[in-house]
C-alpha cells in the first residue's frame, strides 16, 4: 500500500475543494455538505421519496441545478424534506438551502434570503373536467377558484382577481391538485410551469391549461435571513447562468413552451 502514497497524495490534492486553492470552505451546516431542502413533489421540479425529513432519489429541474451548485463548491449533496408553510418562517434553519419553486417578494425577504432568480413564471390556470375553460378574467371571476396557501397564486385571487366566489385554500399542492381532479375546484390558480408539468404527467386527471394570468414572478432559492453562504452561492448561479447550464437544463426538464399559453385579461 505505501507505494500508492504518491499517487494518492497527488489525487487528495485535486480532490480537495476550496481550501486547496486557498480558500475557506463554504460556511454549511455541515462541513463538506450543502444540506438541500424540498417541499410537496413537483412534476419536473423536485421529486422523489419522502420518508419524515429525508428525500431518496430525488430528481428534476431544481435536483440537478442544486448538484451543480454543490459540485461547484466542492460539496457533497444531502436531501430532506422540508414543509412549505414553514419555509419563510423567521429563524434558524435546518437547511442550507431550499428549492421550492419560490417566488421572489419583498415581503418574503423581510424574513429569509432570496438567491439570484433561477426561472420566470407567471401564474396559469388549471381547469377541472368538468368546468368550462374560461377565455377572459371576467370569465374566471365567475369560476369556484382554488390555490395553496402562502402562495402568490392565493394573494393575486383575493387582490387582484376580486372572485363571486371565495377562493378555497389548501395546505399543500397535492389537496390543490386533488380538489380539481374530483371537480371540487373548477379552476387552480398556480404557477405557469408547474399546472404545465403537472398536468403533462397526468393528462386525463384534469381538463386543459386554460390560460395564464402575467404576474412577472422569479423563483429563488432560499436561504436562512443573514445566511453567509448567499454571496457565494449567488456567484455559483450567475456562473451556472452565463455557461448555459440553466438552459440545458430548463430544455431538459421542461420541454414546454409556457409562452404558448394564452394570457387571460
Amino acid at each position: 500500500m505505501k507505494r500508492f502514497l504518491p499517487l494518492l497524495a497527488v489525487a487528495a490534492l485535486i480532490a480537495v475543494p476550496a481550501a486547496a486553492a486557498g480558500k475557506a470552505a463554504p460556511p454549511t451546516l455541515q462541513s463538506g455538505k450543502l444540506i438541500v431542502a424540498f417541499g410537496d413533489p413537483a412534476p419536473g421540479f423536485a421529486s422523489g421519496t419522502v420518508r419524515g425529513n429525508t428525500v431518496t432519489n430525488p430528481r428534476g429541474y431544481e435536483v440537478d441545478l442544486a448538484k451543480a451548485i454543490a459540485s461547484k463548491l466542492g460539496l457533497t449533496p444531502v436531501w430532506m424534506f422540508s414543509p412549505w408553510n414553514s419555509l419563510f418562517a423567521p429563524g434558524t434553519k435546518k437547511f442550507d438551502i431550499s428549492f421550492q419553486e419560490a417566488t421572489i417578494t419583498s415581503q418574503r425577504k423581510r424574513t429569509v434570503d432570496f438567491t439570484t432568480s433561477y426561472l420566470n413564471a407567471n401564474q396559469g390556470v388549471l381547469i377541472s373536467k368538468q368546468a368550462t375553460a374560461p377565455t377572459s378574467l371576467a370569465d374566471l371571476k365567475q369560476m369556484q377558484t382554488c390555490a395553496q396557501t402562502n402562495t402568490t397564486g392565493l394573494d393575486w385571487i383575493k387582490t387582484q382577481l376580486h372572485p363571486a366566489k371565495a377562493p378555497l385554500a389548501f395546505p399543500t399542492t397535492t389537496a390543490a391538485y386533488q380538489a380539481v381532479q374530483i371537480n371540487r375546484c373548477d379552476a387552480l390558480i398556480l404557477d405557469v410551469p408547474l399546472v404545465s408539468l403537472q398536468k403533462k404527467q397526468k393528462p386525463a386527471a384534469y381538463g386543459p391549461v386554460a390560460g395564464q394570468v402575467v404576474t412577472h414572478e422569479q423563483y429563488g432559492a432560499v436561504l436562512q435571513k443573514g445566511s453567509k453562504l448567499l454571496a457565494v452561492v449567488n456567484t455559483t448561479m450567475k456562473g451556472l447562468i452565463k455557461d448555459g447550464t440553466l438552459g440545458k437544463l430548463q430544455k431538459k426538464w421542461f420541454n414546454i413552451d409556457f409562452s404558448k399559453i394564452p394570457a387571460l385579461k
